[in-house]
């Protein structure tokens, strides 16, 4: 009996340290589109081109499989980036390179704020990064945590 309960508690150790995998698998512009639908605001989608401007000229982009960025049309420092990686080793690389992000919209609504009043600081000092299985994603939004509710509800299949 002792060594079922051992197995047991053992089991279930195991169980809960076990790394989130998402049910579902979605491209993360198909992502972006169904969370940026759900928010008038979020319209702006930057071509690929202009990632170098956002994620720095040095991102290695042969770590992820795919990436979507949607920004907010109303100057409010309003930005979704959701990453699918090829491998779940490059997680905290992508997930450092995020927060990365996250700081310069940070420091942009920062001076933005201070030339013209603009409230968009609060939103940007709110943002976060998050990942789930070999997903990375960062929201810079009034409503973050909605859309993140919305990014983990998707990946879960729920």
């Amino acid at each position: 009996m002792k060594k079922f309960i051992i197995f047991v508690i053992i089991a279930g150790l195991l169980f809960s340290c076990a790394k989130k995998e998402p049910a579902r698998s979605p491209a993360s512009d198909i992502l972006a589109d169904k969370i940026s639908g759900k928010f008038l605001d979020l319209d702006i989608k930057p071509e690929n081109a202009d990632a170098k401007r956002l994620f720095g000229d040095d991102f290695d982009f042969t770590k992820i499989e795919n990436f979507a960025v949607r920004q907010s049309i109303t100057g409010e420092a309003g930005e979704i980036g959701i990453f699918k990686l090829y491998s779940d080793s490059s997680v905290d690389y992508v997930k450092e390179r995020a927060a990365e992000r996250v700081l310069k919209l940070q420091a942009d609504a920062g001076e933005l704020a201070g030339a013209s009043g603009l409230s968009g600081l609060k939103t940007a000092n709110n943002a976060e990064v998050r990942s789930y299985g070999n997903y990375i994603y960062y929201v810079s939004h009034g409503q973050k945590d909605r859309i993140f509710k919305l990014i983990e509800d998707e990946l879960k299949g729920a």
